[in-house]
């Protein structure tokens, strides 16, 4: 997070133990300024280059004592710490008196401070010592990485993680401003409290087109309406669609020219592949979390939820995720002038459901 002041960037960062402050400064001014550093310094520093810091934003694991051990799901093990920015100016939280946090702590000031960072702050008043607080956004999530936890010869990219970030409500920090609240705290209810989260690298190909990307750096940071965003999320599923199309079509292609099927054969099996709820149902038949996890409840309750809601338009109760979806999916397209308000905070529930199983395809489905 570089700093400015009269247009210099303050590239010169030391830390004075006496007084526990960072020192900035710049050879072309004669003015330094101070920031405050409230964690107690442990002796041991842990090494600068051997750590990545990104920066988020949550409107739902925002505060203090916010502090998870972050796991990587493929690599079995924990690869950093993710805490909010607040934890930083303050000794009341769970963790202030262990050394290793400490020492994350101050290696998160080092890198916060460091003249390569990316988010820009200037400091226009003069004053004896500032906290970050005053000088960056107070709700910021902080993101520690260690590359020696990684797989050899790799890097940690922040982007390949954002759909497992989300589940937990965590967004990347950008020019889109975060305005998205989860409905009735339920990301809070589920992790505040608990000691670690679990995030995966992306392994779906839907991720690789540039939709998807503005969906996790910018919709659904920015879109809170569930209509919107239901139909943001459905785009992922009509992703699947084509694509199971293209294949099931090629397939059928190379079977005629080989003269392994009829042409009523042919046109009979075509008209099946454009069958949109069995492709649906195809898509989603798969999609089974590990029990006891987040996305496993949501998917007992998306199913719950789905047939209550759809139950009000007369149809019948349905046992496949797929059907659910798109019963659903057709109600608010074609019904949503009738859904009745006190259902409205129903579908609103469904939406973050969906939500939350489509980032588990993301994140689980190649």
């Amino acid at each position: 997070m570089a700093l400015f002041y009269d247009g210099k960037l303050l590239d010169k960062v030391s830390f004075d133990k006496e007084t526990s402050t960072f020192i900035l400064g710049n050879n072309e001014i004669t003015d330094t300024f101070s920031i405050s550093y409230i964690p107690t310094k442990e002796d041991e520093e842990f090494s600068f280059n051997d750590y990545e810091l990104f920066i988020l934003e949550s409107n739902s694991l925002a505060a203090e004592n916010d502090i998870f051990l972050v796991n990587e799901v493929d690599l079995k093990k924990g690869i950093g710490w993710i805490f909010p920015i607040s934890a930083l100016e303050s000794n009341e939280n769970d963790y202030s008196d262990k050394v290793f946090f400490n020492q994350f702590r101050f290696l998160a000031y080092q890198k916060i401070l460091a003249k390569s960072f990316s988010i820009e702050a200037t400091i226009n008043d003069k004053k004896e010592s500032f906290l970050l607080s005053e000088l960056f956004d107070s709700d910021l999530i902080v993101l520690v990485v260690s590359k020696n936890e990684l797989a050899p010869d790799s890097e940690f990219k922040i982007f390949k993680y954002l759909p497992s970030l989300a589940t937990y409500g965590y967004f990347v920090y950008n020019e889109h401003e975060l305005k998205y609240v989860c409905p009735n705290n339920l990301i809070t209810d589920k992790f505040r409290g608990k000691k670690s989260i679990r995030i995966q690298k992306t392994k779906n190909p839907v991720y690789t087109s540039d939709f998807a990307k503005k969906l996790y750096t910018n919709y659904l940071k920015t879109l809170d309406h569930h209509l919107i965003r239901f139909h943001l999320l459905y785009q992922v599923i009509e992703y699947h669609i084509t694509e199971l199309f293209n294949s099931d079509f090629d397939n059928l292609l190379e079977n005629y020219n080989n003269k392994t099927i009829t042409k009523n054969n042919f046109i009979e099996k075509l008209n099946k592949t454009r069958n949109e709820r069995e492709n649906v149902r195809k898509i989603l038949k798969d999609t089974n979390p590990n029990d006891q996890t987040f996305e496993k409840d949501l998917l007992i309750n998306l199913k719950r939820d789905c047939n209550a809601f759809i139950s009000e338009f007369g149809e019948e109760e349905k046992s496949e995720i797929g059907d659910l979806i798109y019963d659903t999916r057709n109600i608010i397209v074609h019904n949503y002038r009738e859904i009745k308000d006190e259902k409205l905070n129903l579908l609103n529930e469904i939406t973050f459901q969906f939500e939350i199983i489509i980032n588990y395809i993301i994140t689980s489905n190649p």
